[in-house]
């Protein structure tokens, strides 16, 4: 592998529940709308089976380790996950942290408050512009493993990628040093 890679997951598909480790199966048991729980377990099953790839293990065998603020790490590889919706998107890189997200575009969401409180100010004016503002967000704070009401370092840079129609995703990693 080289660089960045991103992939695109429907959460409508069937889930491999047997991959999953005893606290990923004990955090789905807790969803209380089975429709969430489902989507959430075929995301995470996906992310499992795509990392095996990268790392050349079964997606049950994966052993997760977790940073301070609950980011889920592997050794020898980057990688994040987010899902909305119908659909999930997960980001790969083996030079530096990557942080990704995705969101549902919800007309009747007034989202431009929710950024004033993160602090982003010159917001836009279409709803498709502030859902990517909170996407790039998002995926910084993603990137350092931090809390969204913490400002990302600078040198943290997001860009918007293609998304599902009626969805915005942003992709994020630190800058490379000259």
């Amino acid at each position: 592998m080289s660089g960045l890679h991103v992939w695109t997951i429907r959460l409508d598909v069937p889930a491999r529940t047997e991959w999953l480790s005893a606290d990923e199966a004990a955090r789905a048991a807790r969803f209380i709308f089975e429709k969430d729980r489902v989507r959430w377990i075929c995301a995470r099953s996906a992310l499992r089976s795509v990392l095996s790839n990268y790392v050349g293990q079964t997606p049950d065998a994966l052993r997760f380790v977790y940073g301070a603020n609950g980011k889920p790490g592997l050794n020898g590889i980057e990688f994040n996950l987010s899902h909305a919706g119908d659909f999930a998107l997960i980001a790969v890189s083996d030079s530096g942290p990557v942080g990704i997200d995705i969101e549902r575009i919800r007309e009747g969401v007034d989202i431009a408050p929710l950024l004033e409180r993160l602090g982003e100010t010159d917001l836009p004016d279409s709803v498709m512009e502030l859902y990517h503002r909170w996407t790039r967000r998002e995926a910084r704070s993603k990137v350092v493993g931090g809390q969204l009401f913490v400002a990302p370092p600078a040198d943290v840079l997001a860009v918007d990628i293609d998304a599902p129609e009626g969805y915005a995703a942003s992709v994020a990693t630190r800058a490379l040093s000259k």
